[in-house]
């Protein structure tokens, strides 16, 4: 993560050496939404706020924040057992159910630069940002099958083979790589359309199509 920033900050230093121009002089905010996959039979959306400002003509700084839901197919089945007593007896509970997804809740927070081609009606862009994302993991499941046993060998061995184990991160980190067009609209208006791949490191990468205005 610090050699990251230190090349977002390596760039930002090196093109504004390289333009004249007053950075920071001004300010504006987008509200995106859109949609994001790992694949196209399991399509979520995306909510994003961003805020922009100049380092040169070409090139700004950006910060951005948001909710995005996206959904990791999985398939194995899952098959234990548990000890359950009944008025002092022994009993034995076997349990099967077929994993389906983990389904992530996630708060990305972003820094990053966009590097604009021209200034024009039409301005594509390319841009990068770093990305910490705060998240809820859970696990969709089918409905368990449930047997009962009087003893412990009466279990089928298959229910006392070590299980798998899911991990369910609630946080993580990547890279953000996107591409772009911002159209004018007005002197103070923008629509803006914008493609990213979100390489992540501890769950899924994902892809997301985003659509906004900023001012």
């Amino acid at each position: 993560m610090k050699r990251i920033l230190f090349v977002l900050l390596f760039i930002s230093f090196n093109v504004l050496k390289a333009q004249v121009n007053n950075p920071f002089s001004n300010f504006n905010i987008g509200f995106y939404g859109g949609i994001n996959f790992y694949n196209t039979n399991n399509i979520r959306g995306d909510f994003i706020v961003e805020l922009k400002t100049n380092l040169t003509s070409s090139l700004k700084l950006k910060a951005s924040a948001g909710y995005f839901k996206t959904i990791q197919p999985i398939s194995y089945t899952v098959r234990k057992y548990a000890e359950n007593p009944i008025d002092t007896l022994p009993k034995f509970i076997a349990t099967k159910y077929d994993l389906i997804s983990k389904d992530y809740d996630i708060f990305p927070i972003t820094l990053g630069i966009q590097y604009n081609f021209n200034q024009s009606v039409l301005s594509p862009y390319l841009s990068i940002d770093v990305v910490y994302n705060f998240m809820h993991t859970f696990i969709k499941t089918s409905p368990p099958e449930v047997w009962s046993y009087n003893s412990i060998d009466e279990i089928p061995a298959e229910f006392k083979e070590k299980q798998k184990h899911e991990e369910l991160p609630n946080n993580s980190y990547g890279i953000i790589l996107g591409v772009g067009t911002s159209y004018n609209i007005s002197s103070k208006l923008n629509l803006d359309i914008r493609y990213m791949f979100k390489y992540d490191n501890k769950i899924i990468n994902t892809h997301h199509f985003i659509v906004g205005i900023n001012f």
